[in-house]
C-alpha cells in the first residue's frame, strides 16, 4: 500500500507539473522549433523532463527516507536539469555540458562515495578491481550514459519508452535479489515518466500541443540511470552483476558508440546532431514514426529480459559480455548494409 501510494504520488505531481509549466515554457520561450533537423509542428515546450524532476523530487522528499545518498541524487538532479534547461533555452556548447556533466559527476563520487570499482568476473580470471581508477572509469561511464540518453532522443514516446524499460528493469533486479528496499527509487522514475509520454505520444486528446523531453529530462534521465546501476552493481550489498547493466542499456548505449564511431571516422564532431540514429535508420527503410518506436522498444525489452534472465540463471559474465559483444558487431553490420541498401535505391 505505501508503494502504491509513493507511486501514484509521483504521477500526480508529473501530470499537475505539466498543467502548471506548460503555459510557462511557452512564456518564456522554453520552446522547441523546427529546423531542418526537426520537422515538428509548431513550437513544443520543452518541460518533460523538467516534470519528471518535480514529480522525482517531492515523491522522494514525502515517502523515501532521508539518507546523504537521496540527498546528493536531487542535488545532483536538480544541478543536472538546470543545465540542460539552459541547454534547452540559449543552446550551450557541448564543452560546457561535459564540464556541467563531470561537476554532478563529482557529487555522486565523492558526495556520497559511490563509484565503480568492480567489474565483476568477466574473464574467469576473477573479480576485476579497479581501486582508484574506478574513479576515472566511473566519470566516464557517467558522461556516456548521460549522453547515450540525451542522444536517443529523436521521436515521439521513444526517450519515455526506454527510460521506462529501463527503470522498470533495474527494479525487477532489485526484488529478485531480494533489495525491496531500494525498490522505490527506480519505481517513481518510471512512474513519473508515464504522463510525460501521454502528452508527447498525443494520449491526453484534450490538449492541443505536445510536449518535448528537452535536454534537461533525457540527461537528467541519463544520471539517474547510472546513479541506480552503480547502486545496484556497488558497494556491500551487491543486487546484479555489472555486465547486467549493459543489457538493460543496450540501446542507447549501442546508438551512441555507433554513432560516435562513424562520425569519429568521417572526421566530424562526435557530438555534431544529425539524423544517422538508429530511429532515423528505421524510418529510412519505410517504418512509420509509430512503428519505429515500437519496434526500438521491443528490442530494448528484450535486450533487458535476456540480462535479466543472465542474471536469474547466473549465466557466465564471460559469456553475457561475450553475447553482448556479438549483438553489438551484428548491430554495425546491420546499419552498414542498410546505409548501403538505401544508397543503392537512391542512386537508381
Amino acid at each position: 500500500m505505501n508503494l502504491f501510494i509513493t507511486l501514484l504520488t509521483s504521477f500526480i505531481f508529473a501530470y499537475l507539473a505539466i498543467k502548471v509549466f506548460k503555459p510557462v515554457a511557452i512564456n518564456v520561450g522554453l520552446v522547441d522549433k523546427p529546423n531542418e533537423r526537426k520537422h515538428h509542428s509548431g513550437h513544443i515546450p520543452l518541460i518533460g523532463g523538467i516534470s519528471i524532476f518535480i514529480a522525482v523530487l517531492f515523491s522522494s522528499l514525502i515517502w523515501l527516507p532521508n539518507t546523504i545518498e537521496l540527498r546528493m541524487y536531487l542535488i545532483a538532479s536538480a544541478m543536472m536539469v538546470f543545465i540542460g534547461a539552459i541547454d534547452d533555452k540559449k543552446d550551450i556548447s557541448v564543452r560546457i555540458r561535459i564540464v556541467g556533466q563531470i561537476i554532478i559527476a563529482s557529487l555522486m563520487i565523492y558526495g556520497v562515495g559511490a563509484y565503480i570499482s568492480n567489474l565483476g568476473n568477466l574473464f574467469t580470471l576473477g573479480n576485476i578491481n579497479l581501486g582508484v581508477l574506478g574513479i576515472f572509469f566511473t566519470y566516464f561511464c557517467i558522461i556516456v550514459t548521460i549522453n547515450a540518453f540525451n542522444m536517443i532522443d529523436g521521436i515521439d514516446g521513444l526517450i519515455g519508452s526506454l527510460s521506462i524499460n529501463t527503470f522498470v528493469s533495474i527494479a525487477i533486479l532489485f526484488l529478485l535479489s531480494g533489495n525491496k528496499e531500494l525498490i522505490s527509487y527506480p519505481l517513481i522514475l518510471a512512474v513519473a515518466t508515464l504522463p510525460y509520454l501521454m502528452f508527447n505520444l498525443g494520449l491526453f486528446k484534450q490538449t492541443s500541443r505536445k510536449i518535448f523531453m528537452g535536454d534537461a529530462g533525457s540527461m537528467f534521465i541519463g544520471l539517474s540511470v547510472i546513479w541506480l546501476l552503480t547502486m545496484g552493481t556497488q558497494g556491500d550489498n551487491v543486487t546484479f552483476r555489472p555486465v547486467t547493466a549493459l543489457w538493460i542499456t543496450a540501446v542507447p548505449l549501442m546508438d551512441m558508440l555507433a554513432i560516435v564511431m562513424r562520425r569519429v571516422r568521417k572526421g566530424q564532431n562526435p557530438f555534431k546532431p544529425d539524423r544517422d540514429h538508429l530511429h532515423h535508420i528505421f524510418m529510412r527503410v519505410g517504418f512509420s514514426d509509430r512503428q519505429a518506436l515500437a519496434a526500438i522498444t521491443a528490442l530494448a525489452s528484450i535486450f533487458s529480459l535476456i540480462g535479466i534472465l543472465g542474471e536469474v540463471y547466473l549465466v557466465p559474465e564471460w559469456l553475457m559480455l561475450f553475447l553482448f559483444l556479438v549483438l553489438y558487431g551484428l548491430y554495425n553490420l546491420l546499419i552498414k548494409h542498410i546505409w548501403q541498401v538505401t544508397k543503392l535505391i537512391k542512386s537508381n
